[in-house]
């Protein structure tokens, strides 16, 4: 019976919870929309942030991200995962760091110099070991910026 009223209590408490748990997917994201910061060196110390794709349902997982000229990248090692294929269907994303939302405009990272650039902030931010490109290995890396509509409005 104890077991029973947990498990329900567990469901109940997931079915409330909005963005995502850890590595379960969720809906979408709850915060303060904020304008698109021109500085991202914040972020430097916030090792998960949160990333809500597929505007009309939306899908939201917990990524790593680094910064550089502005520009705030996540990457996938996965090209088939559920939110990658969302971004190609539709670039508009939602970025969430500790609460506060960025609208944003994912793009992919093509260029190899950007890409190794990139994949040398993650090896030092997350300390990973540098084995090989991941891009070359199935997974992608993209580029988000603010979308057309908030570039007047760059919180300094």
């Amino acid at each position: 019976m104890r077991a029973a009223i947990s498990i329900v209590f567990s469901i109940a408490f997931l079915g409330a919870c909005s963005g995502p748990m850890g590595p379960i997917p969720g809906d979408a994201l709850e915060g303060e929309e904020t304008p698109w910061p021109a500085d991202w060196a914040f972020t430097d110390s916030i090792e998960n942030v949160l990333l809500e794709t597929n505007p009309g349902d939306p899908y939201s997982v917990t990524v790593w991200g680094v910064q550089q000229n502005g520009h705030f990248y996540i990457a996938g090692s996965s090209s088939r995962s559920n939110w990658v294929e969302n971004i190609q269907e539709d670039n508009a994303v939602i970025l969430s760091v500790e609460h506060k939302l960025y609208n944003a405009l994912a793009t992919e990272v093509t260029d190899m110099e950007e890409q190794l650039s990139i994949l040398q902030l993650y090896i030092h931010k997350y300390e990973i070991e540098p084995d090989g490109n991941f891009i070359e290995d199935g997974g992608i890396l993209f580029k988000l910026s603010p979308p057309a509509s908030a570039l007047s409005q760059l919180q300094p």
